[in-house]
């Protein structure tokens, strides 16, 4: 059986969701604008990505998730963190979603600025309603599902040169 699987943002005061058209880190909270008109300033961090896997389709269960960064190194990664949730063990390790924001998420406690092979990844949680919803769990059958918020911020310190976050070169 193939499940079916789409990216959703969460955008805004009142968490509108939709379907993930562009996912990148970006000095404003919406799911349309270029990252190049809205630029991350050196010692600023990004608006916060508030994603979520959604399944759908024909299965009989979602397990061993997995998320992680796990390509295109950052060209300054002394100056360029990125940071993400950490790993489910417990439905109370999700976050709730909050209206994104600049300033550091302090749940954002994992540096995932490096990039490491997925099977290092940190465990990710599958809920029969909503991301935001309470009752994960490592395990779901129900159809359709959503894993817990797979939340991220780019951060960066004073000192970063202007431009893209490059890939760093061989």
């Amino acid at each position: 059986m193939a499940a079916t699987f789409a990216w959703e943002k969460s955008n805004g005061a009142g968490q509108t969701i939709t379907t993930a058209t562009e996912i990148n880190w970006k000095n404003v909270d919406d799911n349309t604008t270029a990252y190049s008109a809205s630029p991350i300033t050196s010692g600023n961090n990004s608006f916060e990505q508030w994603l979520a896997g959604h399944f759908s389709g024909s299965f009989n269960q979602i397990s061993a998730g997995l998320y992680e960064h796990t390509a295109t190194a950052f060209a300054d990664p002394t100056h360029t963190i990125l940071k993400g949730a950490k790993a489910m063990t417990a439905d109370g390790d999700r976050l709730t979603y909050t209206t994104p924001a600049v300033a550091a998420n302090a749940n954002l406690t994992r540096d995932i600025t490096a990039v490491t092979a997925i099977g290092s990844g940190a465990a990710v949680w599958f809920g029969a309603t909503s991301a935001n919803a309470s009752g994960k769990a490592a395990t779901m059958t129900t159809n359709p599902c959503w894993t817990n918020y797979l939340t991220t911020q780019l951060q960066t310190t004073a000192g970063i040169p202007a431009g893209d976050t490059r890939a760093a070169s061989a």
